[in-house]
């Protein structure tokens, strides 16, 4: 490639400069179609570009599966777009899409290009279109020859006329196979000129290489990545597998990095959240924003590693430190940093509830089939979480999101399925038969019905289930006097226990070693700090390690509770009072369950405060303060 065709690749074409002669050599244009001054150079599809479309139908059939599904769920009409394209020679075939739009949409649009604005897509369409996923289907025309992987952009037969009229040279394009993707589409846009699309085309036939045409998907594919990876999808990727499938984030292997053992899936997810924090942060800064949290979690970290020298274990100490750090504050710090959008929000809000109802339904069949075959005599649910208590925490940090949902509706039939949603996963809380989990239920629905316009009507049902689903359980709440007594006299050992340490490990800890053993009382004692969070900090980091922790989550809880009179629009305003209820409850919980060291909870709860933060951060109305980190790629005076 000459360095003038390289630099041509670099700079956008001018549309005042004057077109150039064609390209086909005089010696070629015995290729030339009967009756068309159209000439014809190279080949059909490269073979290697046939394969590679092939392995691409292949790698994406679930994908093109499941977009078939929704097409078909979503719209009438079929799967399939077929229409008719100018390709090579002037020649017209059949190009094959996923539908997006209406029946009918292409006459209406006429010889002219879709607008955003138009209403003629499908419900899904319009997701599909800006993901290009509408596209896959191509991949079998250029299975069949009549496409490449790059090329100029294939052209609807009524546009032809027009253009070749009015852009001298305009046939010079049809020199070669039309392409899914091309220089016109890197370097310019849907909306660029033909004119100018012309030219880039130009350039493309004049360098055309099997290196020319790697690099060009290489940056289509970065293209088109930007817009599938964006924040909300990889959160909701993150909670919906870390809900769904906890297994991940230890399959099939894991990678040794200092003392953390790091599965191929979170590696992905961290060099995703790498990849968008780098797209969306200002340009040659690295920036943190100002949060509430800030200081307390600078102030944990100081701490607690200062502390870790006076630890029997200093290393171990150190490492559970860095635990917090990687699966906790830098979630929520990285999620702040790269600027939430309402949309994102939404997304987010709509996975963490139907993961839980997803869960709850995973329960209910469980129980189910225990009773039909016999193997379970009560109704316990335990499910892929592993824990009834487990998996009735997590269930109560995903009511609120389901509420919240419920009150977005904007039809009848949405508010319907929101409020069978919200039906499965209260059934699902009752029928982990768990005490803390239904005090963690009243509390949490509670102070989410707080801020709603019917708090005293939606209280008061909320009390009257609450009540009834816990005199339906009976006894296996364990509701009954005996049973919390026991429980009550069983929690007050174990917090005399703990209070019962020297005053130099009562204030500092013994180490987050992720162990809260104490040599002087019963295994069988130990069990119940181990159960209890607040206990396991204060056995761990003393005192002030728990204060400071907590210092967090009040931080978190008052910026939440600030920003949410600050916030104009209303579903942003009931998705942090949603994240606001479930941090409450979640601190009852913290009573019964160590939920900072479950993976699932873990994430969950970092990945909400991150989410509630960036919502008030950026989306109040008001430009958000920060500090710059590092400047990168400019030189100083």
């Amino acid at each position: 490639m000459t360095p003038e065709a390289n630099m041509s690749l670099h700079t956008h074409a001018s549309a005042s400069s004057p077109p150039s002669e064609p390209l086909v050599p005089p010696e070629e244009q015995a290729a030339s179609l009967p009756g068309s001054d159209v000439l014809v150079v190279g080949g059909s599809t490269p073979l290697w570009q046939r394969l590679a479309a092939l392995i691409g139908l292949v790698l994406l059939s679930p994908l093109a599966f499941a977009i078939a599904l929704a097409i078909k769920a979503t719209s009438k009409g079929p799967i399939l777009y077929a229409g008719e394209r100018v390709g090579r020679g002037a020649r017209t075939f059949m190009l094959y899409k996923f539908r997006t739009l209406e029946i009918g949409a292409e006459q209406k649009i006429g010889a002219r290009l879709l607008e955003h604005s138009d209403g003629l897509y499908t419900r899904v369409g319009r997701m599909l279109k800006r993901a290009k996923c509408d596209e896959i289907p191509q991949l079998w025309n250029v299975v069949r020859g009549e496409m490449n992987l790059v090329g100029p952009r294939p052209v609807r037969p009524i546009f032809l006329e027009t253009f070749t009229r009015e852009i001298p040279g305009y046939q010079d394009r049809f020199a070669v196979n039309p392409g899914m993707t091309g220089l016109a589409q890197v370097r310019g846009g849907y909306f660029t000129h033909p004119r100018d699309k012309l030219r880039y085309d130009r350039i493309y036939i004049q360098n055309q290489s099997w290196y020319l045409d790697v690099r060009l998907v290489t940056l289509t594919f970065i293209k088109v990545l930007n817009r599938w990876l964006t924040l909300g999808v990889l959160l909701a990727l993150l909670f919906f597998s870390s809900a769904l499938a906890p297994g991940l984030f230890h399959f099939p292997f894991e990678i040794n990095v200092g003392s953390f053992g790091l599965s191929p899936f979170e590696v992905l997810v961290a060099l995703s959240a790498a990849w968008i924090t780098a797209q969306r942060a200002p340009r040659h800064q690295l920036c943190l924003y100002e949060t509430p949290v800030n200081k307390p979690i600078a102030a944990f970290v100081i701490f607690t590693l200062a502390a870790s020298a006076f630890s029997p274990e200093p290393l171990l100490a150190v490492q559970g430190v860095l635990y917090y750090v990687a699966t906790g504050f830098c979630l929520t710090l990285l999620i702040v940093m790269t600027r939430l959008s309402r949309t994102e929000a939404n997304l987010v809000a709509t996975v963490i509830g139907l993961s839980a109802v997803t869960l709850s339904m995973i329960g209910l069949l469980q129980i189910g089939l225990d009773r039909q075959l016999g193997e379970a005599v009560a109704a316990r649910m335990s499910s892929t979480l592993g824990s009834p208590i487990l998996l009735a925490t997590y269930l109560v940090l995903g009511i609120p999101f389901l509420l919240t949902q419920l009150l977005h509706s904007g039809s009848r039939e949405q508010r319907d399925f929101w409020v069978g949603c919200s039906t499965i996963a209260l059934v699902g809380v009752f029928l982990t038969h768990t005490r803390m989990g239904l005090a963690a239920l009243l509390v949490t629905v509670g102070v989410f019905l707080w801020k709603t316009r019917y708090r005293y009507v939606g209280i008061a049902t909320l009390a009257a289930v609450i009540l009834f689903g816990a005199v339906a359980a009976g006894d296996g709440v364990g509701l009954s006097m005996p049973s919390v007594t026991a429980a009550a006299q069983r929690r007050g050992e174990a917090v005399h226990q703990v209070f019962s340490a020297p005053l130099n490990e009562l204030l500092v800890g013994v180490g987050s070693t992720r162990r809260v053993a104490i040599a002087s009382i019963a295994e069988s004692d130990q069990l119940w700090i181990s159960r209890n969070m607040h206990l396991t900090l204060i056995r761990q980091h003393g005192l002030i390690g728990w204060g400071l922790m907590l210092w967090i989550v009040a931080a978190t809880l008052t910026a939440l509770y600030r920003g949410y009179d600050r916030i104009r629009e209303p579903h942003m305003k009931r998705i942090v009072w949603a994240i606001f209820s479930s941090i409450v409850g979640l601190l009852l919980s913290m009573a019964d369950f160590n939920v900072f060291f479950n993976v699932t909870i873990q994430i969950f709860f970092w990945g909400m405060v991150g989410v509630g933060l960036g919502i008030v951060t950026h989306l109040n109305g008001r430009r958000a303060a920060f500090h710059v980190l590092w400047r990168f790629g400019e030189h100083g005076d």
